[in-house]
């Protein structure tokens, strides 16, 4: 099917994608036209706006008035809101709203009057939502194009320009894709009963520029032409940067600016081609483009063109930034920093009111014990005062008796007012982990967590605390950020996780932003939480023997997981990790799950250590398989038969004696998975740590 109008220019792709690593706010998509393209801001995003516009004008709206009006759905995670708030610096927010899935009929037209959020608001309110509301707007990026016939080298508003000068058809609505107005087919097609003619499409740069704080540019093709012009080659290609953007340009011979053409070079591989000028005939060579190092001005083109660039843009040490040529389809151009949340229900988390009784003791607690005791040793944290006394003793100080329970519900509501966390990331998965650790079936009347241990057997009591199975588990996903040249990377200074802010994915003030975009999707997993104490003496044994094995990484993304690994022990996170990585192969081999349909969730800390294996909503088996395995004859052969398996590898000896970086005894043989499958990029692996004669934590499991 051929596209022969703007209403026909649409790229289909699914809901989860669009907050995805490689498809986010700022990426650079390849549509099924040829052409590359950029998602614009979520401010442009039709159904946030309209969230928004609704909170703005109905500040007390709840989430059921925002469905009906709004035309949308509300993600029902208040944890995850509140710590997007707190971490994020966003106040204001108040709701995760659904992103929308939208299909596209045989003739590429969308079908919103078909949407059931668009029936249901039509329903509730009689309002008709504007197709816009479904759309995720994106721009053409890069913005220069040329023609093939005529060679011209234009960005895309002088192309458009050209259409309303040149064709008979000069609304710019049969302009897209982006046509060549100099080249007819003298082909036709028909719309609204007209017969019009049809163009070549233009062809699209794809080549760009981008900094290591977010921004990106095209290539300022006309200065460089100046620039190069003027034997400026070397400049250019100085690392330290050189001012392109701003070059001063010198008018053609012939008088007025150069006109650009685009000459590909056939002949010479290494070469993009050369610019000329049609008036004067002068040309520049393409050779060696991927070397120049233009000074950042701070471009976010997703934030709409009018944007005042960031002349601020500045490298860790204060100098102006600079800029790095890349390939639109590079990885270098788009990192996008996402967080899932594991859904919890209200009940599992400690803001229901207490009884006065206990109330009173808690108040105690908070203004006068913990305050006093903090006076003798600043240092103390609430976990160590409270394994220092006996809650019902003090209590009884006071003339209030209290049973175990409710000296526990006391302990519970005491530290869930949390002590400032060094790593509130670690934080948040701590919450999770405590909910499976604590609880071994999920409570009744509550929606989408539900969970149950096992009866564990008796050969991996010595190893696991306890596995669970969880029917059913909710997975909330956002994306916070991006960045382009390298992974974002955790800083650790004096044990304090500091994370480096990206680009955003909003451009209003952060006072104004009261909604995001978010996907949740419903599943289900096994959860395993290994026995703390075999792991923390198998850690005292080996530690040193283990740790002195695997080098010091290369890269940042290698150096930060290393940074995080040692915080909390390295061993540690190898037997937890490759131990998740040999159980999805496994699962994978014995019960039909390719790895690409399961997910990892690791809670890794000192004080956690555990994995929860899911798979969730369009997964292969997301209706009862995966917890089906979780049966205690079923969940023990799958165990000893990973273990089993990870003792050999087909790239055996180089695999087994490897030293090479993050990943030891460890390759797609054995543990490496689907990078969708992994939350550590397939880093921080080592089957040793299972299974070696000498170390392994599960040697002895057979």
């Amino acid at each position: 099917m051929e596209i022969h109008k703007d209403i026909q220019y649409n790229q289909g792709i699914g809901k989860y994608k669009v907050l995805s690593s490689n498809a986010g706010v700022g990426s650079i998509i390849t549509t099924k036209a040829g052409f590359f393209i950029m998602p614009k801001s979520v401010s442009f995003w039709g159904f946030v706006r309209d969230v928004n516009k609704h909170i703005e004008n109905f500040s007390d709206s709840d989430p059921e008035s925002i469905s009906k009006s709004a035309g949308v759905d509300v993600i029902n995670d208040p944890r995850f809101v509140e710590f997007l708030k707190d971490t994020q610096g966003i106040p204001k927010l108040k709701y995760l709203i659904d992103v929308p899935h939208l299909s596209l009929d045989n003739w590429n037209y969308p079908r919103e009057k078909k949407h059931p959020l668009y029936l249901r608001c039509k329903e509730n309110t009689g309002h008709e939502l504007k197709p816009d509301h479904f759309f995720i707007p994106a721009i053409h990026f890069p913005r220069w194009f040329y023609s093939r016939k005529e060679k011209y080298f234009k960005p895309l508003e002088e192309w458009e320009s050209l259409w309303k000068q040149k064709t008979s058809d000069s609304r710019l609505q049969y302009f897209a894709p982006p046509r060549d107005p100099y080249t007819n087919t003298h082909r036709t097609f028909k719309d609204n009963n007209q017969t019009r003619d049809i163009y070549d499409t233009l062809v699209q740069i794809p080549i760009l520029l981008i900094c290591k704080n977010g921004h990106i540019s095209d290539i300022p093709w006309y200065q460089l032409f100046c620039a190069g012009l003027d034997n400026k080659r070397d400049d250019m290609n100085k690392p330290e940067g050189f001012e392109l953007f701003d070059y001063p340009c010198k008018d053609c011979d012939k008088g007025g600016r150069h006109e650009l053409q685009w000459i590909e070079n056939r002949n010479n591989s290494e070469s993009w081609g050369t610019l000329k000028c049609k008036k004067c005939g002068k040309t520049y060579g393409l050779e060696g483009i991927m070397n120049i190092h233009p000074f950042c001005k701070g471009d976010t083109p997703w934030n709409g063109f009018g944007t005042k660039s960031d002349d601020s843009c500045k490298d860790v040490n204060g100098a102006r930034g600079v800029m790095q040529m890349a390939l639109v389809t590079s990885n270098s151009v788009y990192y996008a920093d996402s967080f899932s949340s594991l859904y919890i229900p209200p009940k599992y988390l400690p803001d229901i009111a207490l009884p006065p009784l206990l109330q009173k003791v808690l108040d105690l607690l908070n203004n006068r014990w913990y305050p006093k005791a903090l006076e003798r040793n600043k240092d103390l944290t609430k976990a160590s005062y409270l394994d220092s006394i006996d809650i019902r003793d003090k209590a009884e100080d006071s003339d209030i008796e209290l049973t175990d329970e409710q000296a526990n519900v006391i302990k519970d509501r005491f530290l869930a007012v949390k002590d400032i966390p060094k790593d509130t990331h670690e934080q948040y998965r701590y919450e999770e982990y405590r909910v499976f650790s604590k609880y071994s079936e999920s409570i009744p009347e509550t929606s989408n967590l539900e969970f149950k241990d096992i009866d564990l057997p008796s050969d991996l009591q010595p190893y696991f605390n306890k596995i669970q199975q969880v029917d059913t588990l909710a997975i909330t996903l956002t994306q916070l950020g991006f960045n382009r040249v390298s992974m974002p990377s955790p800083l650790r200074i004096d044990g304090v996780v500091v994370r480096p802010e990206g680009q955003r994915i909003y451009n209003e003030p952060v006072e104004k932003v009261y909604s995001l975009p978010a996907n949740q999707s419903l599943g289900e997993g096994l959860f395993f939480e290994f026995n703390n104490d075999a792991v923390e003496s198998w850690l005292v044994n080996h530690y040193e023997l283990f740790n002195n094995r695997y080098n010091q990484p290369e890269g940042e993304i290698g150096k930060a997981l290393k940074g995080e690994m040692e915080q909390y022990g390295a061993p540690k996170f190898y037997l937890l990790h490759t131990f998740s990585h040999v159980i999805m192969k496994e699962l994978e081999f014995s019960c039909g799950y390719p790895t690409a349909s399961l997910q990892e969730r690791l809670y890794y800390s000192d004080r956690m250590c555990g994995v929860l294996i899911y798979t969730a909503d369009g997964a292969e088996g997301s209706m009862g398989g995966l917890v089906w395995q979780g049966q205690p004859r079923l969940i023990e052969k799958i165990i000893k038969n990973a273990i089993n398996n990870a003792q050999e590898c087909s790239s055996d000896p180089l695999c087994w004696e490897n030293e090479d970086q993050l990943n030891l005894a460890a390759c797609f043989s054995c543990c490496l998975v689907s990078e969708t499958s992994c939350e550590k990029r397939n880093l921080g692996l080592d089957r040793r740590a299972l299974v070696d004669p000498e170390f392994g934590f599960f040697k002895d499991l057979s």
